[in-house]
């Protein structure tokens, strides 16, 4: 009797529910953004019940299996996961390492080509030692440094001289006197600069010296022009002059020839030329540039010969005419100096 109830119940209340349906119309469609809420929220409640189920049947899992072993047993189990992970870190860390960006490794400036240590001391660097951005030369009494720089530019510090290296073409001499040949390019793209403390000195394609004194600044012009820039101001010396500034600023430009005694200092510090397999016209044109003298042959004959004769051997060590002499004395050629000049003869 009750069960019919029950059943006459539940139709009256699907009708109820039927006719209300009815009476309410078409619902509008749920939006998407609401949909996709109810979705995220249903899945992660269900994923979550699903782990906390598994974990707690892991767990229990374990503990029975860790009841039951021994201590050797339960050494073992946790040997394995321990190596597992150092392992892992191990990779992780090499993975890295290969990732991460070299450390820059900054290039050298210039390389030590020649010393003069007349009093035999052990303060200046060898030759073939490098020079790097950051670094002081220094040289005492009697002392004297070449460098050979990048592009294969000469700069040379006389004695008791200190020079920063600020670039590969840029320096700044704190005191005393230097020399650079930047060779006969007059437009290669980079300028060498000389800062001191009365200007900065930049090489139009030049030999040239300069000279930091405390109350003044010397340079000289051996070949090309150099350009001393001084706050506003701009002084220019060309080939043959010896440009002065005082303290004050003023400025004084006296002849200089070339092969004055003046340079002499700097033929000490010449780098050696290597003479194997070069001609004899090649090395008489290095000796010449070095000591500020014009090359003459005694006709163009001799000159085409000295062209097409090749030497053997080496000047390592000598000054540039003393490499003459040296060279000279196994051919059939000779030489003078004629004021200005080196004059090759038979």
């Amino acid at each position: 009797m009750k069960q019919e109830t029950d059943s006459k119940l539940t139709d009256r209340e699907e009708q109820a529910m039927a006719r209300m349906l009815r009476l309410a119309g078409p619902r509008d469609p749920i939006p998407q953004d609401v949909e996709a809420r109810v979705y995220n929220v249903t899945e992660q409640a269900w994923r979550q019940s699903v782990v906390e189920a598994r974990s707690a049947r892991v767990c229990d899992s374990v503990r029975r299996e860790w009841t039951r072993s021994g201590w050797r047993s339960r050494f073992r189990r946790w040997l394995m996961p321990l190596a597992l992970a150092a392992s892992a870190a191990l990779a992780v860390a090499v993975i890295m390492q290969q990732q991460a960006p070299p450390m820059p490794v900054a290039n050298p400036a210039a390389t030590i080509a020649r010393i003069v240590d007349r009093d035999g001391g052990a303060s200046l660097p060898r030759p073939g030692a490098q020079v790097f951005p950051g670094e002081l030369l220094e040289t005492g009494s009697m002392e004297g440094i070449s460098l050979t720089l990048a592009n294969a530019e000469s700069l040379r510090l006389g004695e008791d001289t200190a020079v920063e290296i600020l670039a590969a073409d840029r320096f700044r001499l704190l005191r005393g006197r230097i020399y650079a040949d930047t060779g006969d390019l007059m437009y290669r793209q980079s300028r060498l600069v000389v800062e001191t403390p009365m200007g900065a000195v930049t090489d139009i394609g030049t030999q040239f010296a300069v000279v930091s004194a405390d109350d003044r600044l010397e340079v000289a012009v051996r070949e090309g022009r150099v350009d001393v820039s001084r706050g506003a101001a701009v002084h220019i010396a060309v080939a043959g002059e010896l440009l002065q500034l005082d303290a004050g600023g003023q400025s004084d430009i006296e002849a200089l020839p070339p092969h004055d005694e003046y340079w002499d200092w700097t033929s000490a510090l010449a780098p050696d030329f290597d003479i194997e397999n070069k001609s004899l016209l090649d090395f008489l044109r290095w000796a010449a540039r070095e000591t500020g003298l014009e090359l003459e042959f005694e006709d163009q004959d001799l000159r085409m010969s000295a062209m097409r004769t090749d030497l053997h051997g080496s000047v390592s060590g000598f000054g540039p005419l003393e490499a003459v002499e040296s060279v000279l004395a196994t051919t059939a050629y000779k030489y003078r100096i004629e004021e200005d000049r080196i004059v090759v003869t038979r």
